[in-house]
């Protein structure tokens, strides 16, 4: 694995989007974007970028706005800027410029967990034209609360008044009862993994934070009504195949249900859709140990399979 920093300005105006790009050994078989989630950052996946890379490709992946060396190195950490959702989208499309400015002749995949599944479907739906498929993990669809919150005139007020205001309360209320199917949680982030050294982990890296301006759960919930209105599916390019991973203990895709709903939209549309579920495991199967193998496997065996 060779690695190259990458800086390119934000669709914000005021921030330098910080990214990497992860080389295999030889040329490679295909291109990777990959999309973080809400509050971390993209390091967080160098085991599978290392799997991606062993396999063959190419991996492109940022810090978004707020996030990780992005934000940190800004002194704008929790602090997107962003105007609205689709600043984030516009900045994955400057990263893919960039990626197929590098690599013009090989095909070119995204992989997106949690906010970044989010991220990941409204870009196919804006941009996708090129995607030779779709990999989402952990996917966040059904979400109650979002839909309640972005129903909500006094959150919007909030933010309308100070999108830089503390997302304390607002954060709390979008993101309650994660850990309601929880026996004796430990902490509200247990929802996160099943290995409680992950969900310390999680909180101990200096780049993660969920102490955030009240505009990004604005961002989460705002992109979550587009990804789940019945205007999202039809703009997804038909002949993207899509994979979508998950725990079936997942608060995040309805414990199962919103990922199937996900699934049956596309399918709906005309895109070819596959499904795994992983029993009894929440949000990050991606980094439990006993089980991040098996997944970086499935995800390898779909992109095996789209370039066959």
């Amino acid at each position: 694995m060779s690695i190259r920093e990458i800086s390119f300005p934000s669709n914000n105006g005021r921030d330098t989007i910080k990214a990497w790009a992860y080389s295999p050994l030889g040329e490679p078989r295909g291109v990777i974007q990959l999309i973080h989630g809400y509050g971390e950052h993209s390091r967080r996946y160098l085991h599978m970028i290392s799997a991606f890379n062993q396999a063959g490709f190419v991996v492109y992946a940022d810090d978004h706005l707020g996030h990780g060396k992005t934000g940190y190195d800004g002194g704008t950490l929790g602090d997107p800027h962003s105007g609205g959702y689709m600043t984030y989208v516009k900045d994955e499309k400057s990263l893919h410029d960039i990626a197929v400015k590098d690599y013009p002749d090989v095909p070119y995949f995204v992989f997106g967990h949690s906010w970044g599944s989010m991220l990941a479907r409204a870009y196919a739906a804006h941009y996708g034209d090129d995607i030779k498929g779709l990999m989402l993990c952990g996917v966040c669809a059904q979400w109650e609360n979002c839909e309640i919150y972005y129903a909500d005139p006094e959150f919007k007020a909030a933010v309308e008044a100070d999108p830089n205001q503390p997302a304390t309360e607002w954060f709390a209320k979008v993101f309650a009862g994660m850990t309601d199917r929880i026996e004796n949680p430990n902490g509200p982030s247990d929802w996160i993994a099943n290995d409680p050294r992950i969900v310390a982990d999680h909180a101990g890296d200096m780049f993660n934070t969920f102490d955030t301006t009240i505009e990004l759960p604005w961002d989460f919930v705002n992109i979550h009504h587009f990804i789940e209105s019945e205007e999202w599916g039809p703009m997804v390019p038909k002949n993207i195949p899509v994979y979508l991973i998950a725990g079936d203990q997942d608060p995040c895709g309805n414990y199962g249900e919103g990922v199937y709903h996900v699934a049956n939209v596309l399918a709906k549309n005309g895109n070819k859709t596959s499904v795994k579920m992983y029993p009894g495991y929440r949000h990050e199967i991606h980094n439990e140990l006993e089980l991040r193998d098996e997944v970086e496997a499935g995800l390898i065996a779909f992109l095996e399979g789209v370039l066959k």
